[in-house]
């Protein structure tokens, strides 16, 4: 491969430094899906971390249900998507939404979505580049994360340490000293390294530390909820009116998590204090509220919750970046929240992998927050467009509107879990590094992902002549797809070989992909968004790498 790049001797793993201190290239704290994504990202950059989580097991918190195909298209890069897959709900199962009055009332409407089957053959029938690499997957946070936990001990580059708490951190010119605690032992450590991602949530430690504040606001209309995780095989009362992936009956909302006896009911509060005393008896509160005779096998877990929004001000400070749910908080509808994350991590992971190898500039730094918080709060907002949906109809039907009423609002409105654009159509318009041009940019809309290799945006995925997705052409680090394979990539070649740069050069014979990446030449980063694009070298190569690498 051109331009293998320089390592540094700190990239291959963690030490213990003198004074007892030990000594990693990154830090990560907080070991959710997010935080492993960031390890798993970092070691396929060649790069070591340390891997902190206060936590010993595996969340049993159902967080989560929905793995969009952004992020499946990054864990097929990473490795890991099969096993996701494997773990999750099967691919025959549709993931339907039916919005009701109740499984005591009436239905409204259905929003039909695909099963992963389907999606899968969608992909291969419109091979336009309007589609994901990855369907998206269904599977609960509780089954997502011992998959990513198998995968980072597996790993010889990360360092999983788990019951190690965050404390604090002080910077300098050099690097990072984190101050950590055994959680069972009390005995404390310090760790130097290059750089910290933080990824411990909502409540992070990390941002309070370096000082970040953030903006949050309530949702009007939902002062609080109480959840209830719970085994049942009652399809007769749960699929009254037909199988489901979510069930929206604006009181209650049930979720489906394995197809098989697993569910979740998320139950909305009337008033702000309603759950301050929680239920005594979580399976009879459960009853009544969904009037039905309900067979409840068992209440695996419950817990209140309140539902709210918020973003930080900063996504970095020094050496440090916030990642996850530390960086954003965003309400369920959409999905938007981990898989935001996911983005954030893998962005994270590559520019603090190139730094510590040696290649990487310090434009790299600045171009994190100045890519990431922009979909964050993006996201957020779009999060809370889809909300407003529910709270609409919900409005609604509470003002005695007609049924077919707000059915109509709803299928006028639908779009949850299907904005194409969204998932995939975000582009990093005014990143530090990456080679803008004068073209217009290209159309974009929430639903819909319009292919184009406009720099910064993610390039249209499509299955090649034999088969093979364009996706499985790109190596880990930057590539240079050549559509010509006529000398013209030799000069960018060159450079990046003299600058360091890591840059596999792959050349594609397919017309059809030609014409849908736009241009002769297109410069991928390690995350795949376009970096450069040309259809003849160009006349500074040197200018280019320099900026892409962060370097000027």
């Amino acid at each position: 491969m051109p331009g293998g790049g320089r390592r540094s001797e700190t990239a291959y793993g963690p030490t213990r430094g003198g004074d007892n201190v030990d000594q990693a290239p990154v830090l990560v704290v907080g070991a959710g899906p997010v935080g492993m994504t960031a390890a798993l990202a970092l070691a396929r950059q060649g790069v070591a971390c340390v891997l902190a989580e206060q936590g010993v097991e595996t969340s049993a918190h159902p967080r989560l249900d929905y793995v969009n195909s952004r992020s499946m298209e990054f864990f097929r890069r990473l490795g890991v998507a099969d096993d996701i897959r494997r773990a999750g709900v099967a691919p025959e199962h549709r993931a339907d939404v039916i919005w009701s009055t109740g499984l005591a009332g009436e239905p409204l409407t259905t929003w039909r979505l695909p099963s992963v089957t389907e999606e899968r053959r969608r992909i291969a029938e419109h091979n336009d580049g309007t589609q994901p690499a990855e369907p998206g997957q269904r599977i609960s946070q509780t089954e997502l994360e011992p998959v990513l936990r198998a995968h980072c001990r597996r790993e010889p580059l990360i360092d999983l340490r788990c019951g190690l708490r965050f404390d604090t951190l002080t910077q300098d010119d050099d690097g990072v000293t984190s101050h950590l605690t055994d959680v069972t032992t009390g005995e404390r450590t310090r760790l130097r390294s290059r750089y910290v991602i933080g990824c411990d949530g909502a409540t992070s430690r990390v941002r309070e530390v370096v000082g970040i504040g953030a903006e949050d606001f309530d949702v009007p209309g939902l002062p609080g909820a109480f959840m209830v995780h719970f085994k049942s095989r009652d399809l007769a009362a749960l699929h009254r009116h037909g199988r489901f992936w979510h069930y929206f009956a604006f009181r209650y909302v049930l979720i489906a998590q394995d197809e098989t006896d697993t569910w979740t009911a998320h139950v909305n509060g009337v008033t702000p204090d309603e759950f301050d005393t929680p239920p005594t008896d979580p399976a009879a509160f459960l009853r009544e509220t969904l009037r039905t005779d309900l067979t409840i096998d068992k209440v695996l877990l419950t817990s209140r919750w309140r539902p709210g929004f918020m973003i930080a001000d900063r996504y970095r400070a020094g050496r440090v970046l916030l990642a996850g749910d530390c960086a954003h908080r965003m309400f369920p509808t959409g999905a938007y929240g981990m898989n935001t994350g996911i983005g954030d991590a893998v962005d994270a992971a590559w520019k603090t992998a190139a730094l510590v190898q040696g290649f990487g500039g310090p434009a790299l730094l600045d171009s994190y927050p100045s890519e990431r918080r922009p979909v964050g709060l993006r996201n957020l907002h779009t999060s809370h467009r889809h909300l407003g949906v529910h709270l609409t109809a919900g409005a609604l039907l509470r003002a005695g509107a007609p049924l077919d009423a707000v059915a109509a609002h709803l299928d006028a409105e639908r779009g949850e879990n299907e904005y194409r654009g969204v998932e995939l159509g975000y582009r990093y318009r005014d990143s530090p590094v990456i080679c803008h041009e004068d073209t217009p940019e290209p159309h974009w809309s929430p639903g819909r992902y319009t292919p184009t290799t406009w720099p910064g945006g993610r390039p249209p995925g499509l299955l090649l002549d034999d088969g093979t997705p364009i996706l499985d052409r790109l190596a880990p680090s930057f590539t240079l797809v050549d559509f010509t394979g006529d000398g013209r990539a030799h000069p960018l070649l060159a450079e990046a070989t003299a600058q360091g740069l890591p840059l596999s050069h792959t050349v594609i014979t397919d017309t059809h992909a030609r014409e849908l990446w736009e241009r002769d030449l297109v410069l991928l980063r390690p995350d795949h968004h376009v970096a450069w694009r040309g259809n003849r070298p160009h006349p500074d190569p040197a200018a280019v790498i320099r900026r892409i690498r962060g370097a000027g």
